[in-house]
């Protein structure tokens, strides 16, 4: 990845693909996406450019779950056509899987894809038939400046301009992969955002950033807020809070987005967080779906529980009983497990490091997001990595979810959680992976004690 983004080439190879998938006259089309709010939002994007173009297609979702090899073997056909073309949209840049599987294909290829490339391979190594479209290689970021919804929106509009009428969709893209207030957004997320707010296809607000609840009264919204969560308010009763609120003549059933000037004041300096920004709402829909980040963590959270309800309630106007519950749910243990951990101190910490021995306290299930939201939230030092986990019973290996601070990565660019597990790997053996922010891995319990004793030598 290159220090400085070039915007002229990175726009040449996306022209270039755009001309590519003009050019040539395909009957069918296979779209394959990520399981999480980025990917089912590049899905839906591309579907509706399929729909629009009256092409034959279908769908596939991939979870990471199994290799390349194992999951394209079920989809690709025995009887290999040039007029078949596959899109992969928010995935698919491991190239030293994907290219000796695509060689061998006549089908043509598209990634579309913002994450980074995990292989090092030379242009002269990319078989004709893939068209590979990837902006971190050209020196963009792929959380800052690009999410995959936005990539997939540039190359379906750009085919077909009337896609822009779901441009509302890229939004929910943008909000589940950069976890910021929308006046934060860079480069060609910012530029995409502002374009559907001229087109009128979203709203921009700005306000009280509690995300998590956005849609309820700020009684709910400081119990549950994630992002940033509220410590003191945070998974707390609700007594404490109404008192709170009552003393400073706040109603505490007043929504978060009717709150006045003069409220939002007094709560900030309360909450002592960045809590002020700009957030999207979706005219066309109702309540929680109404909110992009809301809507965004919904659709994450079906994706691991329902994946038929992940793809639907995109397309619903309001959302269903079953999706209410299972988003209140997921709130309610995220909050609670963020307060026992900043209450707790580390299991174990040295210069570079912190760990988080938390089998007992916090289910193995939830342990990658509240190690996720532990690191966005900062709470603890955004200049140590974050090890969260514990011996899992069934493998008898500890499982860690690993994670580091933007703050981190900005300190230490070429040295991010992906980095970490490698050389984990390399030296202590176990099975993970991840990108740049997060990344999880199981070891050996001998293997995890090396760990703890020598983590400055990985880190």
């Amino acid at each position: 990845m290159t220090k400085s983004p070039n915007r002229a080439k990175f726009l040449e190879v996306f022209n270039h693909a755009v001309d590519q998938f003009i050019d040539h006259s395909y009957t069918r089309v296979i779209n394959i996406s990520h399981n999480d709010a980025d990917g089912i939002s590049s899905l839906h994007i591309i579907q509706n450019l399929l729909h629009k173009l009256k092409l034959d297609y279908d769908y596939f979702i991939y979870n990471r779950s199994v290799s390349w090899d194992n999951y394209l073997n079920g989809i690709l056909s025995k009887r290999q056509s040039e007029k078949t073309a596959l899109i992969f949209t928010d995935l698919g840049s491991n190239l030293a899987e994907l290219v000796p599987i695509i060689r061998n294909r006549k089908e043509h290829f598209y990634i579309l894809d913002h994450h980074e490339v995990e292989d090092s391979i030379s242009i002269d190594e990319i078989p004709e038939n893939l068209i590979f479209v990837n902006p971190t290689i050209h020196g963009y970021d792929g959380l800052d400046h690009i999410s995959g919804a936005t990539l997939a929106f540039m190359f379906a509009k750009q085919i077909k301009h009337s896609i822009i009428k779901q441009g509302w969709l890229t939004v929910i893209g943008i909000a589940g992969d950069s976890l910021k207030s929308m006046d934060k957004l860079q480069s060609f997320n910012r530029e995409v955002y502002e374009e559907l707010i001229d087109e009128e296809l979203i709203e921009d607000k700005n306000g009280l950033t509690i995300f998590g609840n956005m849609h309820e009264s700020i009684k709910n919204g400081l119990k549950y807020s994630i992002l940033p969560f509220i410590k003191g308010f945070g998974g707390e009763s609700d007594q404490p809070i109404i008192s709170f609120l009552n003393s400073k003549k706040i109603n505490p059933k007043t929504k978060v987005i009717d709150l006045h000037v003069n409220e939002i004041k007094i709560l900030q300096q309360k909450i002592n967080a960045d809590s002020y920004g700009h957030f999207a709402l979706i005219p066309q829909k109702e309540g929680l779906l109404k909110f992009a980040f809301e809507h965004a963590l919904l659709i994450n959270i079906l994706c691991f529980k329902n994946i038929s309800a992940a793809l639907s309630i995109i397309q619903l106007k309001s959302i269903t009983r079953y999706a209410k519950d299972m988003y209140a749910e997921y709130i309610h243990h995220l909050v609670n497990n963020l307060k026992t951990i900043s209450n707790d101190p580390p299991s174990y910490e040295t210069e570079k490091a912190v760990f988080l021995e938390v089998k007992g306290k916090i289910p193995p299930s939830n342990w990658s997001d509240t190690a996720s939201f532990s690191a966005v939230n900062e709470l603890f030092s955004p200049e140590k990595i974050l090890f969260l986990g514990g011996l899992e019973k069934k493998s008898g290996t500890i499982k860690l979810s690993i994670r580091c601070s933007r703050k981190y990565l900005e300190n230490h660019n070429e040295n991010g959680v992906n980095n970490i597990i490698s050389k984990i790997k390399k030296e202590l053996g176990g099975i993970g992976g991840g990108h740049k922010l997060a990344g999880g891995i199981r070891l050996s319990v001998p293997s995890y004690n090396r760990l703890k004793k020598y983590s400055t030598d990985f880190i």
